[in-house]
């Protein structure tokens, strides 16, 4: 039994849910925050045939494309210097008007490092020494 292809049937539906998927992202990335609210975005669906010969049948792929609006960029400002081991190390500050190099140095009592980083965060040098 034949029946006539349609993309709503063509592969079970499986043109018109990629689509779908594909608006779902795009709606998705108009709502992000750190993209650009008026930047265009595209979906495309093609579908490609390539007959055989006798012209009898096709393979049929559907290809869904989608451009979205990139990530905005994030700027930031940092003092680079070095700090009291002769090691270059850089420190981000909030004020692009300070004139000082924010560097911890080694405490005068212990000769340790101060500590302030967050629970989430590896101290990569302490960490290698460890080992």
């Amino acid at each position: 039994m034949s029946y006539e292809v349609t993309l709503e049937n063509l592969r079970g539906g499986a043109a018109i849910e990629m689509v779908n998927n594909a608006l779902e992202e795009v709606w998705a990335n108009v709502l992000d925050p750190n993209t650009s609210a008026t930047a265009k975005r595209t979906v495309v669906m093609k579908v490609e045939f390539k007959p055989a010969q006798d012209r009898a049948s096709s393979p049929v792929n559907i290809i869904v494309e989608k451009k979205l609006a990139s990530q905005a960029p994030v700027s930031a400002h940092v003092n680079i210097g070095h700090d009291s081991d002769g090691i270059a190390t850089a420190s981000e500050y909030m004020n692009p008007n300070q004139n000082e190099l924010p560097i911890d140095k080694k405490s005068a009592s212990t000769g340790e490092q101060p500590t302030r980083a967050a629970e989430n965060v590896t101290p990569f040098r302490a960490a290698a020494n460890a080992n």
